[in-house]
């Protein structure tokens, strides 16, 4: 049902229905114009034969008078092996003189008569005129032939609307598989490049439509982008590097000098910021995927947990570690150690003093969560960023870059992040 509800809402299924629906309108369109042009060819033709037989037998009024008159119309009766004529030639007195009608009604011109045959009751097309002496003629033709005809056109119609039913479902099948196969490796590719994988490009052909341009285009666009991440990338480690050997030097001069406890923990800082941009630079860059294996995610919760009891006891907090087994992910341990260290320390440190910190390895997510103050609503979609902090005096230790890297390795690993209100504090959720 899913499935069809998704291709219910893609460009092929949209494509395939215009084609049923433009093949059905033009397949009902022509039908139409050829049933009404049919029929109404063999209501000509049968108007051509009444007045055809009206000619010859007022002819024969005017040679022989009514009694010739009557013997013409005898004789068309009995030569009629089809049942379909009809005739009828009244007196003065609207008695029957010749013709195999009982009665009809003695109206000049032409006019459709309901008539009773052996066959079953039937509409005649029929023409009357009147004759000297106040008798009347009237020839007539059973339209059964035209009904059948008629029949035999809608039975036609619908073998053939059916097939063109048929024909456009599988056109447009045909058609809109073709687009959708076309979306669909676009998606690929683009999800690839939304994983980091910044090398990959649509498939081109040479000349081709309009969804090679656009592919062509896209991959244009997708060169710049990456030498633009390129170009970026090696200026910030270029920065980094530059300046991390000064900065180290000039902290193994600090410690040589007294009083300058300060200065060096400055230096510490600043070279952690630096480890901290080159590391995330790493993580962004994706090159970690290609050692990507099996973690036991219960592992790396139960070393994280171990890790950080004696912090979150030196503030009389209780890290209270509630751990499934047998989960795993494919990634990088140390990667994933290092996010979670992260979120865990970010929990003790925000989290209330004397509180609890829990860190959860559930059905295929992890939670970590505090009760301290949380943040609010409006501000979660910014902790993410690099050198984003709450407190924006700065007064609090930090560098506002432990998140970044939580991010940074939650998309590497394809985790989402949610931030949720755990009343009170904050709840981290990694679902994958």
């Amino acid at each position: 049902m899913n499935a069809l509800r998704r291709w219910a809402g893609t460009t092929g299924f949209r494509v395939t229905l215009l084609h049923l629906a433009l093949t059905l309108l033009g397949t009902a369109l022509l039908a139409g114009i050829g049933y009404w042009a049919t029929s109404r060819f063999a209501v000509r033709q049968i108007a051509a034969e009444i007045e055809r037989d009206v000619g010859v037998l007022l002819n024969a009024a005017r040679i022989g008078g009514v009694p010739s008159l009557a013997l013409s119309i005898e004789a068309r009766i009995a030569a009629d092996r089809s049942g379909t004529q009809f005739f009828l030639l009244a007196g003065a007195d609207g008695g029957r003189i010749a013709g195999n009608l009982a009665s009809a009604p003695h109206q000049a011109g032409w006019a459709s008569i309901e008539v009773d045959t052996a066959r079953e009751d039937s509409v005649m097309l029929a023409f009357g005129t009147a004759l000297p002496a106040n008798h009347f003629l009237l020839v007539g033709r059973d339209l059964a032939p035209v009904r059948a005809l008629e029949a035999q056109l809608l039975g036609a119609a619908g073998w053939v609307g059916g097939a063109a039913i048929l024909l456009a479902l599988g056109g447009g099948l045909l058609v809109g598989r073709g687009v959708a196969r076309r979306a669909a490796s676009m998606e690929r590719a683009l999800a690839l490049v939304e994983e980091g994988r910044m090398e990959t490009r649509l498939t081109a052909r040479p000349g081709g439509d309009e969804f090679d341009r656009l592919a062509r285009r896209v991959n244009a666009t997708l060169d710049r982008l990456q030498l633009t991440m390129a170009a970026l990338r090696q200026v910030s480690d270029d920065i980094a590097h530059d300046l991390r050997t000064p900065l180290t030097r000039l902290r193994r001069r600090l410690e040589s000098m007294e009083g300058a406890e300060e200065a060096v923990a400055e230096c510490d800082r600043i070279l952690d910021i630096f480890a901290a941009l080159l590391r995330i630079a790493e993580v962004e860059s994706g090159a970690r995927r290609a050692a990507f294996a099996p973690v036991a995610l219960d592992e790396v919760c139960a070393t994280v947990a171990e890790l950080y009891a004696p912090a979150a006891m030196e503030r009389g907090q209780i890290l209270v570690a509630q751990i499934d087994h047998g989960q795993t992910i494919q990634g990088d341990r140390e990667l994933l150690t290092q996010m979670l260290a992260n979120l865990v320390e970010n929990a003790i440190r925000h989290g209330r003093a004397d509180g609890t910190v829990r860190l959860a390895l559930e059905d295929r997510a992890i939670t970590v969560a505090d009760d301290g103050p949380g943040i609010p609503a409006e501000a979660r979609d910014l902790v993410f960023r690099r050198f984003h902090r709450l407190d924006a005096s700065r007064t609090t230790p930090g560098t506002g870059l432990g998140l970044a890297l939580v991010a940074a390795v939650a998309a590497l690993h394809g985790l989402r992040i949610t931030l949720e209100d755990a009343g009170p504090g904050l709840r981290v959720r990694l679902a994958w």
